[in-house]
C-alpha cells in the first residue's frame, strides 16, 4: 500500500501573516497618548511629595521634641511641702508657674517648672533674720551628709517653701559648714520661718526667643540664667490653666511649628499640636 500525499493549493491573494489596520494603529496611539498624559500629570505631584519628605520628617521630629520635653518636665514637677511642728504636712508650694499673660488670646506664653535635681535637703532650724539673712539648717535625718552642707554646694539651685505654701527659687551664694548655713545669692521676697523646707532643684523656664532671621526658637532658661536652645522654627507657643477646685492640675499646651524651607517645592503647611498634660503633683 502506498501512502498518498495531500497537496494544498493557496489562492493567489492569500497571505501567511497580516499586519495592523489603520484603525487599530489609531486606537493604540490614542491609548498611549492618554497613558502618557496621565503619567505626566502625576509626575510633578510625586516629585513634589518626594522633595517635601525631608521637610515633613524634620517637622515631625521637632514636634516630638517639643512634646517630649514639655510633657516630661511637667509630669516630673516637684512636690514642695514643709512639715508643721505637729507632724502634719503644710500647703503645697507651686512647682509649675505660668508666666507672660497675653490679654489678646487669654493665654500665657512662658512657663516655669521646678524639679527635684539632687540630694540636697534641709529644714530651717531658726527663723531667717531677714530676706537676705542666712538659712541655718537642722542637723540629723533632715540633713544629708553628702556635699558641703546637707547635700548643697555653692551655686546649687534651691527651692524654699514654708507651711503656708509660699515658695521661691534661688541659688546658693555661700556656705558655712560649721553652722550649717546657706546664704542666698539674692534678697528673697521675705524672711522664712523655722521649719521651712529647702530642696535642691532644677528650675527651668520655657519660652520663645526671637532669632536674627526673625524666626523663633523654643529655649530653656535655667535658674542661673543660662539660655539653652531647644527647638528651632517654633512659630507660636502658649499655655492655659486646667484647674479643679482652684488647684492647678494640668497645663494645656498649644504649639505651632513652621517648616520654613527656602525651596518653594519643599514647603509644607505648618504643623499645629495641642496637648493637655496632667500634673502628678498638682499645686
Amino acid at each position: 500500500m502506498t501512502r498518498g500525499m495531500v497537496l494544498v493549493r493557496l489562492k493567489p491573494d492569500a497571505t501567511l501573516a497580516s499586519g495592523f489596520s489603520l484603525v487599530e494603529l489609531l486606537v493604540a496611539l490614542t491609548v498611549c497618548a492618554l497613558l502618557s498624559g496621565a503619567i505626566a500629570a502625576v509626575t510633578p505631584q510625586a516629585r513634589a511629595a518626594f522633595e517635601a519628605t525631608p521637610e515633613v520628617l524634620d517637622l515631625q521630629q521637632r514636634e516630638r521634641t517639643v512634646a517630649d520635653v514639655l510633657t516630661r518636665e511637667l509630669r516630673s514637677s516637684a512636690l514642695l511641702v514643709a512639715v508643721r511642728d505637729d507632724g502634719t504636712v503644710g500647703e503645697k508650694g507651686a512647682a509649675v508657674t505660668l508666666l507672660d499673660w497675653d490679654d489678646e488670646d487669654d493665654r500665657y506664653h512662658a512657663i516655669e517648672v521646678i524639679n527635684i535635681a539632687g540630694p540636697g535637703r534641709g529644714v530651717l532650724d531658726l527663723a531667717q533674720s531677714g530676706p537676705s539673712g542666712s538659712l541655718l539648717l537642722k542637723s540629723g535625718a533632715t540633713c544629708p551628709s553628702t556635699g558641703d552642707v546637707c547635700g548643697f554646694a555653692k551655686g546649687t539651685a534651691v527651692a524654699m517653701v514654708d507651711v503656708d505654701g509660699r515658695a521661691e527659687v534661688f541659688t546658693v551664694g555661700a556656705l558655712n559648714r560649721t553652722t550649717r548655713a546657706l546664704s542666698p545669692s539674692h534678697r528673697l521676697s521675705g524672711a522664712y520661718p523655722a521649719g521651712s523646707a529647702v530642696f535642691e532643684v532644677a528650675a527651668n523656664t520655657y519660652y520663645l526667643e526671637e532669632q536674627a532671621d526673625a524666626s523663633f526658637t523654643l529655649v530653656r532658661e535655667t535658674a542661673a540664667g543660662a539660655v539653652q536652645p531647644m527647638v528651632d522654627f517654633v512659630a507660636a507657643l502658649s499655655f492655659g490653666e486646667w484647674r479643679s477646685s482652684g488647684q492647678l492640675v494640668g497645663v494645656d499646651i498649644r504649639v505651632r511649628l513652621d517648616a520654613r524651607s527656602a525651596v518653594p517645592s519643599r514647603r509644607v503647611p505648618d504643623r499645629v499640636r495641642q496637648m493637655l498634660v496632667t500634673l502628678r503633683n498638682p499645686s
